[in-house]
């Protein structure tokens, strides 16, 4: 059975992360560490995510080079909204990333903030985690950073609230979603399917 570490760095999240992965017929471990990711043997890791990025990032980066090496070992890494932005160089919200993909997060220029609710996404082609997936899908967002270099390779669905922002990211074996699939109904079942798949493979 797919072995899936969650990492607890003091977000929220865990348990619906948790149960929706083994709900996919993943086997879940959660962990306080990248070293105890590591120490178990797992084929991926999750960052969850609902929380403040500079806390999260302070918690994170002493552990960036555990993550390097599990990424070098071929271990399958999905972000989820906090999650994801921790991917990125910087943010706006102040706090270092992980660097993993270049660029930095922004606070959405929107009338009223966070952005919380379900919003369509626009699902560009190639991507592994939405296969099966259909374009303008309703996900769940609770959010008020993002990612905007929408001409990047790696940003393969995008979604609106006041500007638009890179909804699904994919550099493998690197996968990011801003919105939460443990909370986005058959859809978010699939992307959470899709990618027990990817660490499978």
């Amino acid at each position: 059975m797919t072995r899936i570490a969650i990492v607890k760095y003091g977000v929220g999240n865990i348990y619906s992360v948790r149960a929706g992965l083994e709900r996919q017929g993943a086997s879940t471990l959660i962990v306080t560490s990248l070293g105890e990711a590591a120490g178990n043997n797992v084929d991926g890791v999750v960052l969850p995510g609902v929380g403040a990025y500079p806390a999260a990032s302070r918690r994170i980066l002493g552990e960036k080079d555990l993550l390097l090496d599990l990424l070098d070992k071929g271990v399958t890494v999905l972000g989820i909204c906090l999650g994801m932005q921790l991917f990125f160089e910087e943010s706006d919200e102040g706090g270092k990333g992980l660097g993993l993909l270049p660029g930095r997060v922004e606070k959405l220029r929107a009338p009223k903030l966070p952005h919380i609710g379900w919003t369509r996404i626009s699902v560009r082609t190639g991507s592994e985690l939405l296969e099966g997936v259909p374009d303008k899908a309703y996900m769940y967002f609770v959010h008020s950073y993002a990612y905007k270099d929408l001409g990047k390779p790696w940003v393969k669905a995008t979604a609106s609230y006041g500007e638009e922002f890179a909804a699904v990211v994919e550099n493998p074996p690197l996968y990011g979603t801003q919105f939460h699939p443990e909370r986005s109904g058959k859809h978010g079942a699939r992307v959470l399917s899709n990618y027990i798949r990817l660490v499978k493979r």
